[in-house]
């Protein structure tokens, strides 16, 4: 298996009452499939008269080009796992420790044989070797930039329509009901 991991929000203390930290990973089964979605997100952009360094990042990215991802990834045979802790304690802090720890547990849990790679994050990327590593897994995550990665922008749109989908925001509810049958687990938690 391998996986492609993005995480929307950052650590720290609640700036509202309906902020998130969120880490989503993107599952798998093996290298041919995730190289053909790869190459079909590569077709996009020239389909779509992009450059072809052209980044698809969903808070950047017009509806148009949106739509067109989310209609063309909606096709591709993966999973997710989604793990969101809602910060709604203004004094206590939501930490990238704490979310290693909750999406450790779920990884380990559905996917033990998994090579993962996040975008580039220092501290979230050390926080989940250490918690692989506590765990007994062997399970190691590394780091590439989204901007080199079609699948960390996969994974990209689906933290970010996750996140949404948290806020209640109507538009991304309606584009997250494509992903509901590639979900492993979306878990929600208060800090």
């Amino acid at each position: 298996m391998i996986g492609y991991m993005d995480e929307s929000g950052a650590p720290g203390i609640a700036k509202t009452t309906n902020d998130f930290l969120v880490v989503s990973l993107v599952i798998f089964e093996n290298h041919d499939t995730a190289e053909k979605c790869s190459v079909s997100i590569d077709r996009l952009r020239s389909r779509l008269k992009l450059p072809e360094s052209y980044e698809f990042h969903f808070s950047r990215n017009s509806n148009r080009v949106r739509n067109a991802f989310i209609e063309l990834i909606t096709n591709f045979d993966f999973h997710t796992i989604t793990v969101a802790l809602l910060k709604n304690d203004f004094k206590r802090t939501a930490s990238y420790a704490r979310m290693a720890e909750y999406i450790v547990r779920e990884i380990v849990q559905r996917c033990p044989e998994i090579s993962i790679t996040i975008d580039s994050n220092p501290i979230l990327q050390k926080e989940l070797n250490r918690e692989f590593k506590d765990c007994g897994s062997r399970i190691s995550v590394r780091a590439l930039r989204s901007r080199s990665s079609n699948l960390i922008q996969l994974a990209d749109y689906i933290v970010a329509l996750s996140t949404r989908r948290l806020k209640g925001r109507e538009k991304a509810v309606k584009q997250y009901r494509h992903f509901i049958k590639k979900q492993l687990h979306f878990g929600e938690f208060r800090e």
